[in-house]
């Protein structure tokens, strides 16, 4: 039987060839169809957006409402202040030192010891004490508080004036009762001179 044996193995032989044929040919039909369908998806899924953005584009905001009513309850009764005991008064603490406050010391003395605020002068500048004992002047002890200003420039000399009258002066003296009395070139009268103490004292002299 070895003839029917090499009969049935070709014929297995080709329906095996026949079987991958058909298989491969399935196969290919699969992948075929499933790409026509991820492309119909994705073109059904952009005609969607499309279709959305269009309606969106054409969407417009409506009239703003009127506006709400606030509602304010009302107030709440006024609450209660509770006022705690007054505290029983301090004693009241010693009086504190008088602060010094400086002095008005002149012109500066190196030999001086200076206390704090001491105000001195020295070349027509005034200067205040830092602290105690501040040390040579000028110095970091002591503080500037004015300074001598400079001297100003002379004015321009003003028109002349006009001529004045001339000062009266004594015509003549009237004597009465030990009293004279000038009398001017203009005829104002003086102050009086009392002249009897003059002669008491010459007549006291003249007995000695």
């Amino acid at each position: 039987m070895p003839a029917l044996d090499e009969l049935a193995a070709s014929l297995g032989g080709e329906l095996g060839a026949i079987a991958a044929r058909i298989e491969r040919d399935l196969m290919l039909r699969f992948a075929l169809e499933a790409e026509r369908l991820r492309a119909q998806e994705a073109e059904f899924e952009l005609r969607v957006e499309r279709a959305v953005a269009e309606r969106l584009a054409s969407l417009k905001d409506g009239e703003p409402g009127p506006p709400g009513e606030s509602i304010v309850g009302p107030p709440g009764p006024p609450g209660e202040a509770v006022v705690g005991p007054q505290g029983p008064e301090g004693v009241p603490g010693p009086p504190g030192e008088v602060p010094y406050l400086g002095e008005v010391c002149g012109l500066f003395d190196p030999e001086r010891c200076y206390r704090k605020y001491d105000l001195v002068r020295m070349h027509g500048v005034e200067w205040r004490a830092r602290c105690d004992a501040p040390g040579p002047l000028p110095g970091e002890g002591w503080a500037q508080t004015s300074c001598k200003g400079e001297r100003g420039k002379r004015g321009e000399i003003g028109p002349r004036g006009e001529r004045g009258m001339p000062a009266a002066s004594i015509a003549e003296w009237r004597v009465r009762d030990y009293r004279a009395v000038p009398v001017m070139s203009d005829g104002s009268i003086g102050p009086a001179l009392d002249l009897r103490m003059l002669f008491e004292q010459y007549h006291q002299e003249a007995a000695e």
